[in-house]
């Protein structure tokens, strides 16, 4: 005896979903549009019920059909004010236009009522990148019913699997930084590390400390807390840099390094006599500041551009759900570190 689907041979229908789920189909109609507040269990359920069905959403506004802008990616950030996002912009316009697309950018804000998804879910674009930011269970749950592409660009935490991302080699970054301030034969270090504590960040200071740990067992080691931006260190620094020099300073970002250097000339320091300084990043301004800043060197405009080519992958079928990209980073070494040590030249003997 065959069993026959309730849809067999026919579209499935917002009826069907609801049955199916045991749920009304006002409740379907809010969990697949993202509109409302629903249990984030029911909202699942009702969007693996919808997928299992096959059913495909299409409802209409004032007559018309409302449907996926197919040439529209949507880029979200928690700000547009820095060097970061200002490349982050550029790459991601950049590939888009190439890619046929248009590019709407999109600020996520602190209001409750304002909430990012919603506005997405209203714009249904071809896909969304989300930079620098985790979205929540919730906020999650409502893109996910919209079967619209996610890519993570450089996820504040880990993402788990649950969505595509790109990132750097954030860890290996670290270590490459922590690498060549040992190679300068110094024995006292200090790592400024970003809070919140995100992701990158921590895979940051993880590679440098294991580096200095590995290589100068010995060491004194310092980690000194900062909030990303180029808030001056003075105080901070103070106690830990005056009569030790030189100290090897690693940032968790280019903007740090510019409060160490402002803590530095206020502290009376060289740099990089004193202050020997890391950064991370390769931001524009980095090559600019006095004395150029040594940094890690991240493919911004490329991270952005991979994510909008994996929105295009993802549509048609060619990504699977959880992939991860890291793209290499690499050292850029200018005057804010002392140069390598020259090893001794070896003796001959004489002819």
């Amino acid at each position: 005896m065959s069993t026959t689907s309730p849809t067999e041979g026919r579209r499935p229908s917002m009826a069907d979903v609801a049955t199916a789920a045991g749920v009304s189909v006002t409740t379907v109609s809010r969990a697949l549009s993202g509109k409302g507040d629903l249990p984030t269990e029911t909202r699942v359920r009702i969007q693996e019920t919808a997928r299992a069905l096959g059913y495909t959403r299409w409802t209409t506004t004032r007559g018309r059909p409302d449907t996926t802008d197919a040439r529209m990616i949507e880029l979200v950030l928690g700000t547009y004010d820095d060097a970061f996002t200002n490349e982050v912009s550029v790459g991601a316009r950049q590939a888009a236009a190439r890619m046929g697309y248009d590019l709407l950018q999109t600020l996520e804000r602190d209001d409750p009522e304002d909430d990012w998804p919603a506005r997405v879910a209203r714009r249904h674009p071809a896909g969304v990148i989300l930079g620098l930011i985790q979205p929540t269970h919730n906020q999650l749950a409502r893109l996910n019913g919209l079967n619209i592409p996610i890519v993570l660009l450089e996820p504040a935490s880990d993402p788990h699997n649950e969505l595509q991302s790109v990132s750097t080699t954030n860890w290996q970054g670290g270590y490459d930084a922590g690498m060549h301030l040992v190679g300068l034969g110094l024995t006292h270090f200090i790592c400024v590390a970003g809070e919140p504590k995100l992701r990158f960040g921590r895979a940051r200071e993880s590679g440098f400390s294991r580096a200095v740990f590995e290589h100068v067992p010995g060491s004194v080691f310092n980690v000194v807390k900062s909030d990303w931006t180029t808030r001056p260190l003075t105080e901070e620094l103070a106690p830990l840099v005056r009569g030790r020099g030189p100290v090897g300073v690693f940032t968790c970002n280019d903007n740090m390094a510019v409060g160490v250097y402002t803590a530095a000339k206020r502290l009376g320091l060289s740099i990089p006599d004193d202050l020997c300084v890391i950064g991370f990043d390769d931001t524009a301004r980095s090559a600019h500041m006095e004395p150029p800043l040594t940094t890690v060197h991240q493919p911004i405009r490329a991270l952005a551009a991979r994510a909008v080519e994996m929105i295009e992958q993802l549509r048609a079928g060619h990504e699977s759900r959880g992939d991860r990209i890291e793209l290499p980073t690499r050292l850029v070494v200018r005057g804010s570190t002392l140069p390598l040590e020259e090893p001794p030249a070896a003796e001959t003997d004489a002819q």
